[in-house]
């Protein structure tokens, strides 16, 4: 007897390296392929928010390379995870979006409660949608994930009745993916000779390059060769958020992070040539583009819209084109001095100064003096982030993580959550402001009842910063941006995890050494003042 969908959806999920999905079922098929998942052995992590578990599943996928899944109720589930599936969009995560779906209503019933059209809502962010019929699906269910994998990565979603998830369905899956591979595998296919000649020609022409490396560096042969790329030429690189750790940061040659915000102009102003090194022009801010020199551009895949048109794109495996290019390189005329004066240049404008009240520099710098070895970070949007990423040492890819593309709040509990069940092993500190904390604060208890090695640390200023700057920069009055006190500390304890509280002027180290210490979920409120974050925006972004 044939399977049903919800079992073949789990057979192939399993097969491509899922390990767990995510999300808040609905009563309807979400529960059978939960079930489904159960008999595969693929875990169902209960949260308190689609949003939340949507972002648990991408950043699960940017971990461990096997497609995210993500399931949710009918109607106000699924649109609940709206920006989720935008983050999984523009930061190129895989993810599977499996939403429960109401039956076509019969003949003369009224049928509009809950209803609304789910794949006109998420049409503009998947690259793909199926909606079987009973019976159908298999073959359209390994699609979906396949599509989910292929260049670029990014969300697909299923529409599933319960009449189709239970429903004996043929046995026509897409073959298992080691067989694709197999049957598809071809030699390595040389470089465009003239785009290499064109490459090698730019470069040659260069005296100092710079290289800004992306996304795409991330994996392991790329950032190998991303290094051994920088080694050869003695030029300075820069990282966007998403690739920080591609090049450790204490490595002579690091610079800093690259946005393509005025700041960047410091760096960028001393090079003649630019390379990006697998940069995904998402990753930049918009904007007008402040380098006028060439720039060559290496990608893992074409077709990218780059802010300023490059003199030469060398697209192929990042490592092949990395050696490609060193084999008639010659060393650029960088000093290590320069180089030096680059980076001290940069981090200048994350300094900040206060009246002797504690800042975010002052956070992120006792934070890392207590962190436990091969901490990963993950960091939230607002004011604190330009501290968190532009002060954290990161020695690896994924070493810290950050919602770059969509740039959510919300972000730094969800992705630690995920983290600490990817790799349970591994302690992970996430940073965030008290206005992204609310967004998903609930999610503390989800990290309580999993046991999670997280430790929460809160940037308190009882405020959106980062839009209260920006109001104060047009001369508006304060409106809108501010809130009430609120003991997180509290909070936490409340909600199944340990939690310390540290006003203006308590001592930070002990409350830190504590949380850190801790095997379960940590929480660390600290009063910040928000006084300096105007300067030090002015710095970077002015």
């Amino acid at each position: 007897m044939a399977g049903t969908l919800a079992q073949g959806l789990a057979t192939a999920c399993r097969a491509r390296g899922v390990r767990r999905a995510f999300g808040v079922p609905g009563g309807a098929s979400s529960l059978d392929v939960i079930d489904a998942f159960a008999a595969e052995g693929i875990d169902f992590v209960l949260t308190h928010g689609e949003t939340a578990a949507t972002l648990m599943a991408a950043v699960t996928a940017e971990l461990g390379g096997a497609p995210g899944v993500v399931l949710t109720g009918v109607g106000p589930g699924a649109a609940s995870a709206v920006n989720g599936i935008a983050y999984a969009a523009l930061e190129r995560a895989p993810v599977l979006l499996v939403t429960d779906a109401l039956a076509e209503p019969a003949e003369g019933h009224h049928a509009l409660h809950q209803r609304f059209d789910q794949h006109a809502l998420f049409a503009p962010l998947v690259k793909g949608y199926a909606r079987p019929e009973p019976g159908e699906g298999l073959g359209e269910v390994g699609a979906l994930l396949d599509a989910a994998m292929a260049h670029p990565a990014g969300p697909v979603q299923l529409d599933l009745t319960t009449a189709a998830a239970t429903a004996p369905a043929e046995a026509t899956a897409a073959p298992a993916p080691e067989a694709r591979r197999r049957k598809k595998a071809k030699k390595p296919t040389e470089f465009d000779l003239v785009a290499l000649a064109e490459a090698r020609g730019l470069l040659a022409q260069a005296q100092r390059p710079l290289i800004v490396a992306g996304m795409e560096a991330r994996g392991r042969a790329a950032s190998a060769a991303l290094r051994l790329l920088a080694q050869s030429l003695g030029c300075p690189v820069m990282t966007t958020y998403k690739a920080k750790g591609a090049v450790a940061d204490a490595d002579p040659l690091a610079v800093g992070c690259f946005t393509g915000a005025s700041s960047d102009a410091r760096c960028l102003d001393k090079a003649d040539l630019l390379i990006f090194f697998g940069l995904d022009p998402v990753e930049l801010l918009p904007g007008p583009w402040r380098f006028e020199g060439p720039i060559l551009a290496l990608a893992a895949h074409d077709g990218y819209e780059y802010p300023a048109a490059p003199g030469a794109v060398l697209a192929g495996p990042l490592d092949r084109s990395a050696v490609a290019l060193m084999e008639e390189a010659l060393p650029a005329e960088w000093s290590e001095l320069e180089i030096a004066a680059l980076r001290s240049r940069l981090r200048a404008g994350f300094a900040m100064t206060s009246l002797g009240r504690r800042t975010a520099e002052d956070i992120v710098a006792a934070v890392r003096h207590a962190a436990p070895e091969r901490a990963r970070l993950t960091v939230d949007s607002g004011a604190h982030m330009f501290s968190a990423l532009g002060l954290w040492q990161a020695d690896e890819p994924n070493d810290v993580l950050k919602s770059n593309g969509l740039s959510t709040m919300g972000f730094a509990l969800p992705a630690a959550i995920a983290s600490a069940l990817e790799e349970p092993a591994r302690p992970v500190i996430a940073m965030t402001g008290d206005g992204g904390l609310h967004m998903c604060l609930a999610e503390l208890a989800t990290a309580a009842r999993l046991g999670c090695r997280i430790a929460v640390v809160v940037f308190n200023d009882s405020a959106l910063s980062l839009i209260d700057i920006k109001q104060q920069r047009q001369q508006r009055e304060s409106r809108g941006v501010r809130f009430g006190e609120m003991d997180h500390a509290q909070v936490a304890e409340g909600l199944g995890c340990r939690g310390w509280r540290v006003g203006a002027d308590d001592p930070l180290t002990p409350a830190l050494v504590d949380a850190f210490a801790h095997t379960g979920p940590a929480l660390v409120d600290v009063t910040v003042d928000p006084d300096a974050y105007n300067a030090q925006y002015e710095a970077l972004r002015g």
